[in-house]
């Protein structure tokens, strides 16, 4: 039962990172458009200066949000991959695998030269 338990908290672990991530998505296009109004307010004639300001400001605050939750992110698949195996951790154990082998059917080969 532990393991039903394990797999239904790494699901609820998943989805809420997915969440997350949605959420992460919507901020993105926040910025964008805090950049646009930004942008928008300093083409004009006379630009009001409180209100790019306040969009730059905008801007930077969601930024922050975003750049800390993606650094959450990364750090979060940089520990669930540590312990990964990866090809360079396990070539030389296959080569010694292929060479044990080699030597194996040399051994066979020789014993029924034998016989």
């Amino acid at each position: 039962m532990s393991s039903a338990s394990s797999k239904d908290q790494q699901t609820v672990s998943l989805e809420a990172r997915l969440s997350r991530l949605d959420e992460v998505e919507r901020k993105i296009m926040l910025i964008m458009q805090h950049a646009g109004n930004a942008l928008d307010e300093l083409s004009k004639d006379r630009p009001t200066v409180k209100q790019v300001e306040n969009h730059t400001h905008n801007f930077r605050v969601v930024l922050k949000e975003v750049e800390t939750e993606m650094n959450a992110h990364i750090s979060y698949l940089n520990q669930i991959s540590a312990g990964l195996p990866y090809e360079g951790t396990t070539y030389a154990e296959a080569i010694d695998l292929y060479q044990a082998v080699d030597r194996l059917l040399l051994v066979k080969s020789k014993l029924y030269s034998l016989l």
